[in-house]
């Protein structure tokens, strides 16, 4: 907030609370000076909103502690859930060769500001890993493509149960043949992953070694 802002709020506050903004001029300029020092890093709109929670909670009269502890935990909160990562060819104006220059981090820094200020949202870990795994298309089941699996994986090679136990799972990790296990104990299960299931499907392209 600037002093033209902090201005603006304290003329808000003294709408609902004449015991915050000071009558004399000389005080007054003092206190617009302070607290444009105090609230340089929070945005008004967030100020305004948290003058509006300090009354429901408090009878008190606010003061810029009162803004700012509220706008760290709003920072700490939205960063704590930003997994940090950054790639210098999201930013179009900035070359991907110049990782350890000035534009570099300045690009950085302006993403963090932006989740800080809520322009954008925390990129969080599950978006980022949400679909790792996940792409294999199945391939059409054709004359050809049937013929080319049972190539593949021959019926006397094929284990016993669901015929996808012929192929590798890269959920779990067991061989071939072997029964798909759970991510957590590490018990058999009595059916399979998806993705063992998918890359059974899409036959020779989608068999994981």
């Amino acid at each position: 907030m600037d002093v033209q802002e902090v201005i603006r709020l304290l003329g808000e506050i003294s709408l609902v609370d004449d015991r915050v903004v000071k009558t004399d001029e000389a005080e007054q300029k003092a206190q617009v000076r302070m607290w444009a020092v105090a609230l340089s890093e929070v945005p008004l709109d967030f100020a305004g909103e948290a003058v509006g929670r300090h009354y429901a909670e408090s009878a008190w009269p606010i003061m810029p502690k009162d803004i700012t502890a509220r706008w760290r935990d709003t920072v700490r909160e939205r960063l704590s859930r930003q997994v940090g990562t950054f790639e210098p060819t999201h930013h179009p104006d900035l070359d991907p060769d110049d990782k350890y220059g000035n534009a570099y981090v300045a690009a950085l820094r302006a993403g963090r500001t932006a989740v800080m200020t809520g322009a954008e949202q925390p990129r969080e870990l599950p978006e980022l890993v949400g679909r790792i795994g996940r792409t294999v298309e199945a391939a059409p089941a054709t004359e050809g493509y049937l013929a080319a699996k049972a190539a593949l994986f021959p019926k006397a090679q094929r284990p016993a149960g669901a015929p996808e136990l012929a192929v590798r799972c890269r959920t779990c990790g067991v061989d071939a043949g072997r029964r798909c296990k759970t991510l957590q104990r590490g018990r058999e299960m009595q059916g399979t992953h998806p993705d063992r299931k998918s890359d059974f499907e899409a036959g020779p392209q989608g068999a994981v070694a």
